[in-house]
């Protein structure tokens, strides 16, 4: 099944990858008011919102190509037969990690129309208000939860309808899941019989506990933001989008950026930007490229031959990532493990298709718990994902297991183990080093441990128990400290939500000021997950397009007033 792609994009060209052999003199020079470099979870945000001043040109350039596609657009196809493919995924590779044994994980980025908002388990949640507050306290100013909250309420229409913490009439479409299964209500009442309380607004006064998710979704289908923020203004005659574009170098003139230079249709070609550059590829594409246009470690860049235009350490450091582990569980009753027939399979990517409804449109987790690890935590400091269906990580793909199973995901909400991203080379088609020790901090890891003792203590309540053929991972010769540290370092993997790399501050040991100015530099700013000071607790997606609506503000020079009650 294949949807057709879209022909409605005026502005817009869709082309094939075009082999850097075949790449021309540059022939072609353009110019505009804003060049925004990756069409993702922000930056399609940022793209929509300055093209509606219709006296400026915009210029959104994006590697990857179409969203129109059943696997991007049925939710629950995106895991087993997006990531891991070039058509849609960056497949990017970390570096082994001493802190694992030397493992080596694939590392997907949405290479795509939307971003990872395109590939990602349509997940909302927003992170713990305090999280943000910590941004402004360690210098990131105005961006505490009381500034940012009016954005999150501006880019939502959620179903949950308008109130103090919830939009109605935003861009962007907010649901309750379509598709609920059955082990989903018994593994939410078996977390409430030990204890946890039950949260019915995880993005609501209190992240604390267990709910069910919302969704990135609209009746049943992925509303990433290309779909939410780009598709109603495709027809703006101030706005072109470029497909298969790939974004080489930011060209500068002494320390003013005033051009991108990219790769499109065999061509190389440069895009003049009048007021100003944005980058908005993401925290692994973000620091690449400025480190390829001068921006970064003075030493490192002059190691591969790029002129320095700004010295600054800091660009590539303080990446994070939640670390997480993925606990099995044999079922006496089926799970959407029994749902991989062809012919089910049929059955329901056309209930999907022609309702939106069904296992098809299942995000990447149905139930979500935020937990206090050893109570000394004012905020939930564990966060668990609970997937009806069961399926492991290889090094290039994910594989779904063929007997019923169900998957609980503890992951550290702040995580303190730190990585850094860092050039390989000076060509641009090469990818990044990417390297993160998700366990280099011994917190990260009492705290899983912590969080894998409490998915043992809900699933043995009254509501699981009884459905439960046995622990399949890691199984009952796990349990003590050393055991589960041993097996840890053995099992973690990322979840794909890195961060931070090209942080926000407010002095010297940050990329960006508060306004997104790369320091150092003028008319150059970074708007994606790499802001961060801190990775928030829970899924970055809803907190990267939150970034996108305040980044548009902040380069038109709006601020946004507070909803927030006293």
């Amino acid at each position: 099944m294949r949807l057709r792609g879209d022909s409605r994009a005026r502005g817009t060209e869709l082309c094939g990858d075009q082999p850097k052999e075949s790449l021309t003199l540059m022939s072609e020079t353009r110019h505009w008011d804003y060049v925004i470099v990756g069409a993702g979870s922000a930056g399609c945000v940022i793209a929509s919102r300055l093209s509606e001043d219709p006296n400026v040109r915009v210029l959104l350039i994006e590697a990857g190509g179409s969203d129109r596609s059943p696997v991007i657009l049925a939710p629950a196809a995106t895991d087993v037969y997006a990531l891991g493919r070039p058509d849609w995924d960056w497949c990017y590779t970390a570096e082994p990690d001493p802190s694992r044994r030397g493992r080596a994980d694939f590392w997907p980025r949405g290479k795509v129309l939307g971003g990872c908002s395109s590939i990602n388990g349509t997940i909302y949640i927003r992170g713990n208000a305090h999280d943000f507050d910590a941004w402004a306290a360690e210098g990131a100013s105005g961006w505490s939860y009381r500034d940012v909250l009016p954005y999150f309420r501006r880019a939502e229409s959620n179903d949950l309808g308008a109130s103090e913490f919830h939009g109605a009439d935003g861009p962007l479409s907010v649901q309750r899941l379509r598709y609920v299964h059955p082990l989903t209500y018994q593994f939410v009442a078996a977390a409430v019989e030990s204890g946890v309380p039950f949260n019915a607004d995880l993005n609501g006064a209190s992240q604390h506990g267990v709910g069910f998710n919302q969704a990135t979704q609209r009746r049943g289908w992925r509303h990433n933001t290309a779909r939410a923020y780009l598709d109603p203004v495709r027809r703006r005659g101030n706005l072109t989008i470029l497909t298969r574009a790939h974004a080489t170098r930011v060209v500068f003139a002494g320390s003013s950026a005033v051009a991108v230079e990219y790769d499109h249709q065999g061509v190389h070609r440069k895009a003049e930007a009048a007021r100003e550059v944005v980058l908005a590829a993401g925290a692994i594409g973000s620091p690449h490229l400025l480190m390829l246009s001068g921006v970064g470690p003075a030493r490192a860049l002059e190691a591969h031959g790029i002129e320095v235009v700004s010295d600054n350490a800091c660009v590539g450091g303080n990446l994070q990532e939640h670390a997480g582990v993925w606990l099995t569980y044999r079922m006496r009753v089926p799970t959407l493990n029994n749902e991989t027939s062809m012919l089910k399979q049929v059955r329901h990517s056309l209930n999907w298709l022609l309702f939106g409804r069904g296992p098809a449109t299942t995000a990447g987790a149905q139930a979500v718990a935020f937990l206090r690890g050893d109570g000394s935590q004012a905020q939930p400091d564990i966060q668990l994902h609970f997937v009806p269906v069961g399926y492991k990580f290889l090094p290039t793909e994910v594989v779904l297991y063929d007997e019923p199973t169900v998957s609980i995901i503890p992951n550290v909400c702040r995580p303190r183990s730190r990585g850094r991203v860092y050039l390989r080379s000076s060509n641009p088609y090469d990818a990044p080093r990417i390297d993160m020790p998700l366990l280099d901090h011994s917190e990260d890891l009492s705290l899983l441990i912590d969080g894998c003792r409490r998915v043992r203590e809900i699933m043995s309540r009254p509501a699981m128990a009884g459905l439960v053929v046995k622990e399949s991972a890691p199984g009952p010769q796990v349990m003590s400290e050393s055991e589960w540290e041993t097996y840890l370092r053995d099992t973690v993997v990322p979840c794909y939500h890195p961060a931070g790399t090209c942080r926000i501050g407010g002095g010297a040991g940050s990329v960006l000021d508060p306004e997104l100015r790369v320091r150092g530099v003028m008319g150059l700013r970074v708007a994606d997950a790499s802001i961060m000071p801190r990775i928030p607790s829970g899924n970055t997606n809803a907190a990267a397009i939150m970034i996108g609506e305040k980044a548009a503000d902040l380069i038109r020079g709006r601020r946004e007033r507070s909803a927030w009650r006293n």
